[in-house]
């Protein structure tokens, strides 16, 4: 295992460059910002910008700060010996085109190849990463210059068509050629063979342009009876916010009605966004007037009703991949109800300095009152961005921590005190009620390492509350490279089964050529996500095979909903890695009635070729139906792209909205358990199941529960097991389809006068808010 490590740092010491990092450990950390000046929201501001600039001291810390890491090198080539140069200046174009000055780095190499005499018709093993390196500057400047100056719906959606094909076309034109020339020479090279062929599609050119032995088939779109295409509608709406990689939470923050968006974006001075659904159609940025200025950064969040006073809050995470650099705080947003939040960390206890990206909410000890456990990323083994060796002395440990809600507005971390001793790298989390017990148990997804399942025994008090390790009895240790995960009943037999995706490091350069190479029908070691079906006895049998999911995924972002309301829950994969070739579609997969899975990704119109992450299923213009809400862009700096908002046409089927409120239980009802036994017009019945939740553990949607009825005329019972002490659960009977409910804890359902508003750019002022073009370095070099 060790020597598998060691070939994925050799790789991403290729990707980053090694470095050291600061020898800060996250006490003194501690010391040094919790001192800093300000109260709330300006004592977030000023540590994040004091974060901010201390990295700008030491760039090359910071594998994602690429615009000042160039001219850092720059200098270095300046003054290297003549025998360094040549590296150096690779190192630099390297730089240049990771930092999005992509019309430089062509330059850069171009002049490089012209000096060593190379020509792409006599390429030698050892030239042969230049020629690459330029092919990929060809083909990001062909997506700079069309998929993001010239913004479209289908801009970069595979199967690239009609507005998506390049009206610019040079940049994709010599990627082409480029990648024929790299690809003839190396027939084993799927990465460069699947670039020609996206290349060539981008031209209009695919299949027929494509030479016989190199194309690879069935890039085109098939026809499905069952999905239909949904259209990209940010760019209309004004929600296509233009970053880099981040999370979304799908929520109605000011409890008008109508579903909310706020996302975050991973890069240290990124502003956070609110887009307010105004009711009309449309969508405002709320951000300044929300109060959320000079909150940055944040690579994922997720929300609840911390302190149930019927507004959702949001818990935004920082520090993700970067190891030792990684030790920012996290920020608990509080909603004062007002339309504007209040940065709480430090008044609430959760200021802490350690990497993570993964944190989940639930009531773990059901005393009423959400909690919140937060997975950080421990140099265990090997910090992977950092190029730290756990061997270094500086290689600091940053346990995983439990939150206990005080009921006061504070929080304290019972992590060790309850069992939950974790020091991994995790990259995904999620609760569920396993066994049916009514206590929410702890499933952990670590990246390189076995997954852990950690079952929730109780305890008379919090002194005596015990969690236990049994992922390996339960039989969910894998895979190995792990990173989102989550609970869900995919096959409505009320038992929680779980997905965990798989992310196989060892392909952190190369995950387009495992890709093709599936796609061509040959072998690839790259692992494989799992499906693990609860056997309902405390064990699962992997049934990623039976289901059809057994293909290779590298997922980030994503999510669980339903297409077409049909019952039965899909899920959209956000894929991609830090390097620019990792040009692979984002998938979706259509549930087949709980036996199985077809991929509708090319006939949905979801598969985007820019890198996927923050998922959420969601009703934002209330016709019955999820959309989907996908934050779209890369790791690093010259790698942002538009968000977006795929419009569900709609498929037929009947439907019921469910808004619930606790009492005794969490005020946000997060982990209630909902059975409801339909009835068709044949007479048949079934029962469709579903846990109040966010989905996903990369990817906050909202809580009200959007649940699909499929041609159900009726609702025959509506059982709802409330996540509190007593368990307690009301059933109600003989409901209308079609329609939102108010569930209140104790009480009985109330109708929610809640019409369709369909989208109307018209009325979205937020649509004037996109990116500005000259702030991309190509378009003013």
């Amino acid at each position: 295992m060790r020597t598998l490590w060691l070939a994925v740092l050799a790789t991403l010491l290729v990707l980053i460059g090694c470095r050291s990092g600061s020898t800060d450990a996250p006490e003194e950390l501690s010391a040094r910002y919790d001192s800093v000046d300000g109260t709330q929201t300006e004592k977030m501001r000023n540590v994040l910008a004091a974060i901010r600039e201390e990295a700008r001291t030491e760039p090359m810390k910071y594998f994602h700060l690429n615009d000042v890491r160039a001219d850092s090198v720059r200098e270095m080539v300046d003054a290297a010996p003549p025998d360094e140069k040549t590296r150096l200046r690779y190192k630099y174009a390297y730089e240049l085109l990771y930092a999005g000055q992509t019309k430089a780095a062509i330059r850069q190499l171009e002049t490089m190849i012209e000096a060593l005499n190379l020509s792409p018709r006599r390429m030698s093993r050892q030239a042969k990463p230049i020629f690459e390196l330029l092919a990929l500057a060809y083909l990001r400047l062909g997506e700079q210059q069309n998929c993001v100056d010239g913004h479209a719906s289908a801009s970069c959606i595979l199967p690239i068509r009609g507005a998506g094909v390049h009206t610019k076309p040079a940049g994709s034109q010599n990627a082409a050629a480029l990648y024929e020339r790299i690809a003839r020479r190396n027939p084993r090279d799927m990465q460069s063979r699947w670039l020609l062929n996206v290349a060539h599609m981008t031209l209009d050119r695919y299949p027929e342009g494509v030479g016989g032995r190199l194309r690879i088939p069935d890039l085109a779109p098939e026809p499905h009876a069952e999905i239909q295409a949904f259209d990209d509608v940010a760019p209309k709406l004004g929600v296509d916010h233009f970053a880099i990689a981040g999370g979304t939470s799908v929520e109605d923050f000011n409890n008008d009605g109508f579903l909310d968006i706020l996302v975050t974006s991973y890069g240290l001075d990124d502003q956070m966004k609110l887009y307010l659904n105004n009711g009309e159609g449309g969508f405002v940025d709320h951000t300044e007037e929300a109060g959320l200025t000079g909150i940055v950064s944040g690579l994922n969040t997720v929300h609840a009703d911390y302190n149930n006073d019927g507004y959702e809050d949001v818990f935004v995470l920082r520090g993700a991949w970067a190891g030792k650099v990684g030790r920012h705080p996290n920020s608990l947003l509080r909603n004062n109800g007002d339309g504007t939040f209040t940065d709480v960390t430090y008044q609430a206890g959760l200021a802490s300095y350690h990497p993570t990206q993964t944190a989940a909410w639930a009531d773990f000890n059901q005393d009423g009152w959400i909690d919140l456990f937060v997975g950080n990323e421990s140099n265990t083994e090997f910090s992977l961005l950092s190029g730290q060796s756990s061997g270094d002395s500086t290689a600091a440990s940053h346990p995983s921590e439990l939150y206990l809600n005080n009921g006061d507005g504070t929080f304290t971390n019972v992590a060790a005190q309850v069992g939950l001793e974790i020091d991994a790298y995790v990259k995904g989390s999620d609760w569920g009620d396993v066994n049916n017990d009514g206590l929410p148990d702890l499933y952990i997804s670590i990246l390189g390492g076995p997954n852990r399942l950690y079952m929730n025994q109780g305890g008379a008090s919090i002194d005596a509350w015990q969690f236990v390790e049994r992922a390996e009895a339960a039989g969910v240790q894998d895979p190995f490279f792990s990173f989102p995960t989550w609970f869900w009943d995919y096959n409505n037999d009320g038992h929680l089964d779980l997905f965990a995706s798989a992310y196989d490091m060892r392909y952190l350069q190369r995950s387009a050529h495992a890709v093709a190479a599936e796609y061509m029908g040959m072998s690839t070691d790259a692992e494989r996500p799992r499906v693990y079906r609860n056997d309902g006895d405390g064990t699962f049998t992997d049934v990623t095979d039976t289901l059809n999911l057994n293909t290779v995924m590298f997922a980030m972002g994503s999510n669980h909903g339903d297409l077409d309301n049909d019952g039965y829950q899909d899920f959209y994969v956000g894929t991609g890695a830090p390097d620019f070739g990792a040009i692979v579609p984002n998938r979706m997969f259509h549930n087949q009635g709980g036996t199985a899975f077809d991929e509708v990704t090319f006939a949905g119109g979801f598969g985007h070729i820019q890198k996927g992450h923050g998922v959420a299923f969601a009703d934002f213009d209330r016709d019955g139906d999820q959309d989907i809400y996908a934050v779209i862009g890369g790791a690093v700096e010259g790698d942002p792209f538009h968000n977006a908002l795929f419009e569900n046409p709609g498929h037929g089927h009947h439907w019921i909205t469910l808004d619930l409120v606790g009492r005794s239980a969490n005020r946000s009802a997060i982990g209630a358990r909902l059975a409801l036994t339909v009835s068709a017009p044949d007479g048949t019945t079934r029962t469709i199941h579903r846990t109040v939740g966010t989905g996903g553990s990369f990817g906050a949607q909202s809580l009200q529960q959007e649940i699909g009825l499929g041609d159900a005329t009726r609702i025959d019972t509506l059982r709802v097991t409330w996540p509190n002490a007593q368990g307690t659960t009301q059933t109600f009977t003989d409901l209308d389809v079609d329609q939102t409910l108010r569930l209140v804890e104790g009480q009985s359902p109330t109708v929610l006068d809640r019409p369709p508003v369909p989208f109307d750019p018209s009325n979205s002022p937020a649509r004037h808010t996109g990116h500005d073009p000259d702030a991309m370095t190509t378009a003013s070099e």
